[in-house]
Formats: structure tokens, C-alpha cells, sequence
């Protein structure tokens, strides 16, 4: 149902609130310490999950993206030759998906800082405390890019639908899907996101067992036309057998009935003049019996 998407330096903790909290509700969240399989390389392994997820979430927070002390956790510094950022690749995948009708919703979760922890903590304001990069870098990672191509050839997706994009338009698209921000008291602030998870979620299910049941009757009504339609040509055939069948039988018929009772029917009149005609009579009464 879910994918959960993080960095792991920064979020660990975000995500595994998260995690308990929707699979308490019922849901399945696809998260990398308890879904990815040992040996699985770990990129097939996250778009894997990817393709199998509705909701792609996202949490996004300063030192996710904005880290002033590790440059490889600053979006803003990335570089046309920099290497795969693996949250920005699920980042770009996340909205291929989504255009393919893949991945139904993104739901970003904008995660302030905390602060004051030793005293219960509570989140700032995302974008009042400063958390989002100020993104000038309108630059393509190639690597990132390279990487999105090897997983939808692996995939049997072929060509991305969507063209090469820069870190800001990445950025900017995900968070025009609408997300929350997650702020106040620590104990409390991810219950807006575990609601609005939850519903979609079940809307979708109840969207899809909807659907399915109109399919299913949509099939059965099929079927009754489509058995209707072949009864009704079966019945055809076998009506248009019968005139043949008439149409050859009936001067078989009339050949063995005498006008004249005295009449009466040379050899070679019943061998030579009847042969091909009770041949085609057989083949019609075989195949009139095949039919019932």
C-alpha cells in the first residue's frame, strides 16, 4: 500500500514511527529495514517495492536534503556529475511511476526540526525554520538519470514518459502533490499523517473493490450475450443443415416412391444417380447429431 521514503542518516526514527503506526492500522508499507530481502541489490530492491506501492511518501527534512554539515545530504550542492543520490532516484521514479498510473498518490511529510527533546520535544515549522533548500542549481545528475533507465529496462518499462529533469523541478513536482507538515508535539505530530495515509488508502481499496465488482458483472452479463450469441448461430447452422439436408433427402425420398406401384426402381438408377446424394445425406445427419 505505502512506500516509505527517507534518508537513512537523518529519518531512521520518522520512518519507523510511521511504519508501526500503518501497519497497526492494517496497512502494508514497504520499508527498507524489514521489507528488503537479503542479497537483493538494493535499488532493484526499492523500486521493486515502488511498483507495488499506491502511495509514495516521502519525508523531507533538513538534514534529508538541506544538511549543512554533509554535502552529499544538500540538494542545493548537487552537481550535473555527482553521484546517485538514491533519495533523489526515488524521488524521480516516484513521479514516473505516478505518471504511468503506477504509484495513485505522493504525499509529502515535511518534517521540522526538533527541538527541545529532553523535555518531550516538539517539531518547528518546516518552511518557517528554514528546513527547504533554496534550490539555484537547475542542474540534470546523470547519474540519477542513468540509474532511472537501468530500472525501467530492468522493469520492461522501456523509455522514461517523462523528459530529463533538473533537482528543483524534481523537488517542486513532488511537493505540488498535496503532503503535511509535521509539527507541534513530538507524540502527536505524526497523527495527521497516519490519518491521511489511512484514508487514502482505504478509499482506494474501496474504489477498487467497486470497480472490480462492476467488472465482475460486467463479465457475467458478457458471458450471457456471448453464449446467447453462440447458441444463436449454433441454432442457425443447424437450421440451414436441416434445408440441406431436406433439400438432398427429398428426392432420395421421391426417387424410392414409385408413381406407378408398379413401378420399380432400375440398379443402376439407385447406384449411379443416389450414391453422391446418400453420401450427403449422412455427412448433414452426422453433423446434425454432432450439434445436440
Amino acid at each position: 500500500d505505502v512506500f516509505l521514503s527517507y534518508r537513512v542518516q537523518s529519518d531512521v526514527k520518522h520512518a519507523e514511527i510511521l511504519y508501526d503506526k500503518l501497519t497497526s492500522a492494517g496497512l502494508k508499507v514497504w520499508w527498507d529495514k524489514k521489507s528488503l530481502m537479503p542479497g537483493v541489490p538494493w535499488k532493484q530492491g526499492f523500486c521493486d517495492g515502488m511498483v507495488k506501492s499506491l502511495v509514495f511518501l516521502p519525508l523531507l527534512s533538513r538534514e534529508a536534503i538541506n544538511s549543512s554539515s554533509v554535502e552529499k545530504q544538500n540538494f542545493s550542492l548537487l552537481s550535473r556529475s555527482s553521484q546517485c543520490d538514491n533519495v533523489l532516484l526515488e524521488h524521480r521514479l516516484a513521479l514516473e511511476l505516478m505518471e504511468r498510473g503506477i504509484i495513485m498518490n505522493i504525499y509529502p511529510v515535511l518534517i521540522g526540526d526538533l527541538v527541545d527533546d529532553a523535555h518531550g520535544g516538539s517539531y518547528s515549522d518546516y518552511f518557517a525554520s528554514g528546513c527547504h533548500p533554496q534550490l539555484t542549481n537547475a542542474v540534470i545528475v546523470e547519474s540519477v538519470e542513468h540509474a532511472l533507465q537501468e530500472q525501467l529496462n530492468r522493469l520492461c518499462f522501456g523509455t522514461p514518459l517523462l523528459d530529463e529533469q533538473t533537482v528543483p523541478v524534481v523537488l517542486d513536482s513532488i511537493l505540488k502533490n498535496q503532503g503535511c507538515l509535521v509539527d507541534g508535539p513530538q507524540e502527536s505530530a505524526f497523527d495527521s499523517v497516519m490519518n491521511d495515509v489511512i484514508l487514502m488508502v482505504r478509499q482506494k481499496r474501496a474504489a477498487d473493490e467497486l470497480l472490480n465488482g462492476k467488472l465482475n458483472i460486467s463479465s457475467r452479463n458478457l458471458n450471457d450475450d456471448k453464449n446467447k450469441t453462440v447458441l444463436y448461430k449454433r441454432n442457425s447452422l443447424v437450421e440451414k443443415d436441416m434445408d440441406d439436408l431436406a433439400t438432398i433427402v427429398e428426392p432420395f425420398v421421391e426417387a424410392f416412391t414409385p408413381r406407378d406401384p408398379n413401378q420399380q426402381l432400375s440398379q443402376s438408377a439407385k447406384k449411379s444417380d443416389l450414391t453422391d446424394d446418400m453420401s450427403k445425406a449422412t455427412m448433414l445427419v452426422e453433423a446434425f447429431n454432432d450439434e445436440f
